[in-house]
Order: structure tokens, then sequence, then C-alpha cells
């Protein structure tokens, strides 16, 4: 997905006091910029098992959070209880449809115990009880994002050691990560590696004498972005991605240093992330169901069935693996720590 809405991500923003508020909040916006602000109404604590409600469609939006975000898994019991909840008031607060909008994921069986509290309830789980995890919020975000844009904070400030692990993690001699260690210590020089992929941007100390080359291979390492291709068994494809730094969308030469280019301290340089498909698989690289197993990724039928093309589902697929990687590899940095899993 293009957004996160993890815990280092999502801006607690007074009156909001916790993840849950600021995921409320969110929510409230997105609806709001949907929907029409005049149709859509947030309720104060005590919520009756509601807290956002379309008066005009008579939909009811119950929220709920997880610090892990897309990563994470809901707890079952809050949920169950707040559809009771709903029900119990349902005269009160009269709803036609119930969701339950969530920045994570329900396993399996939370969402069977669910639907079957539902149906005890009397309630037809299909037409009146529904799911609206994270991607269809970050579809919402891309539609409005300058609405709701001051929400969320992507821009994660990198520690100098995080910069040298990363130089270390590429594989680069020690000598040279000592090397440049010394010359990113003589200077207050910081540059913010944006991509083309997510609106993550990174703040890193660094040094004009580095190279364009250096650059990506710290960006890429802090952004935990593989090189390795991924094969698609059930479409015969597989694709990988190609790496470039870009400045006002040319890609740069890999020996030209940040200052040769005239890039200042505080600048924006990009991260280019081109995603190249092929037909066949690639028999070095893991399997799209074991990749899809180890991030997490459920892709949506639907949306791909709309997608005739191999290629565009292959580019799709390829994308959202990639695009959790890097989500991930910010989440660890932005709670600083020095490094992400290796997948």
């Amino acid at each position: 997905m293009r957004f996160d809405f993890s815990a280092p991500f999502l801006r607690i923003i007074p009156p909001d006091t916790n993840l849950g508020e600021a995921w409320e909040s969110l929510c409230y916006a997105l609806l709001a910029a949907e929907r029409g602000s005049d149709n859509v109404i947030r309720f104060a604590p005590p919520d009756r098992g509601i807290d956002i409600l379309d008066q005009r469609t008579r939909d009811a939006f119950q929220c709920k959070s997880v610090e892990l975000g897309a990563s994470g898994t809901l707890p079952t019991k809050p949920s169950v209880e707040s559809l009771s909840t709903a029900c119990a008031h349902r005269v009160s607060i009269p709803w036609k449809k119930y969701f339950f909008a969530t920045n994570g994921r329900y396993t399996g069986g939370a969402q069977e115990e669910i639907t079957a509290e539902a149906v005890r309830l009397g309630l037809a789980p299909l037409d009146e009880v529904m799911f609206l995890g994270p991607e269809y919020w970050a579809e919402c975000c891309e539609r409005h994002f300058e609405r709701i844009k001051d929400r969320l904070h992507y821009r994660v400030t990198v520690e100098e050691i995080q910069i040298i692990e990363a130089f270390r993690k590429a594989r680069y001699y020690p000598q040279y990560v000592t090397e440049y260690s010394e010359r990113i210590g003589r200077g207050n020089y910081k540059i913010v590696v944006t991509n083309n992929r997510t609106p993550i941007e990174l703040e890193i100390p660094f040094s004009p004498e580095l190279t364009v080359e250096h650059c990506l291979d710290v960006a890429k390492q802090l952004l935990g972005i593989s090189l390795e291709w991924t094969s698609f068994g059930d479409l015969n494809t597989s694709a990988g991605p190609s790496l470039s730094i870009t400045l006002d969308g040319y890609a740069q030469g890999f020996s030209k240093t940040l200052g040769e280019l005239g890039i200042k301290s505080g600048e924006k340089v990009q991260l280019w992330v081109k995603i190249v498909w092929r037909d066949g698989l690639d028999d070095a690289t893991p399997s799209s169901s074991d990749t899809y197993a180890m991030l997490r990724l459920q892709v949506a039928h639907e949306r791909e069935a709309a997608v005739r093309d191999r290629g565009q589902v292959t580019v799709a697929r390829k994308e959202e693996i990639i695009q959790a990687m890097m989500w991930n590899s910010a989440a660890h940095l932005a709670r600083g720590e020095r490094s992400a899993p290796n997948y």
C-alpha cells in the first residue's frame, strides 16, 4: 500500500490523546471528504457502539486500530462488544449498515466470530455488517491527501549510526565505512531522500563528498529494498526492481558527488524505484505464495480481475511487496531501531 497507518506515522493531534482517537479522527476526515461534511457526524464517548454516522445513508462506522497497522491483527472481543452495543441502541440511533473501519486486519477466525455474533443479533452479515480495512483507507488518502496530510507524519529522521550500519549492510569494506563516517561527521550536512512508491521521507546525515551511488546504497538499505526478483506461478511471470537517484525527474550518474550536483544541505533527492517484469518464472527467487505469506499481504481479487493485463498485475503485486518492505523498515527507523528484519 502507498499509505501506512501504524503508530509511528499517525499524528496524535489534540484533543486526541492516543492512537485510537487519532485513527478515528483520520477516518472522520476521510469520510467527510468522501460523503460531504454536512452528512457525517462523529459521536463523543460513550459512543453507543458507533463512532461515526452518515446521516443521509444511515451508515454507521466503528473505528478500531492496532499499533502495527496493516502488519498487525485486531483483537476480536472489542469489536464483538461494539457491534452488540450498536444493536442495543439501534432504536435511538437507527442505522442500516455497520462498518468496521480498521487500520489493521482481522484474522479469519476473528472475522468468523464477529460474523457469528452478527447472526446471533439477527443481522445479515453480508448486507448489514462490513469490513473496511487499511486498503480502503489508503485509496481514500489517494483521493483526498491534501485534506488529511497533516494527520500523517512520514518524515523519518535517521541517526548517523544508522547510516554507518547501512554502509556495512551494503558490504562496503571497513576502511571505507570509517572514511565515510569521518566525512559525514565533519559537517552539518543533511539531505532528504523521497521515493516514488510511498510518501516516506528519510532525513539523513550525509556528506557532499559522497556520491550518488553511496546515496542509493544507503537509501536502499534503510528502506529494506531487495533487488531480488519474485515469481508469480499463477501468472507465469516474474518481476524485480531497478533503482536510481533522480533530481527533477532525471536519473543521475552514479559517480557524481552530491556537491558536484549542487545539492545543498536540506534539499531533496528521490530514490526512483522502477519495476520490471517478464514472462516466465525466476527459479532463484521466492515464490509469490511464500512472499505473500511472509509479508501478510492480501491481493484483492476483484481489483485484479479488473486488470486483465498480466504485466500490470505482476507489477502491482511486486509493488505491494516492495511497499510493505519499505513501510516495515521505515517503522523500525522511526522507533530508533538500528536495523529492520532481513527478508
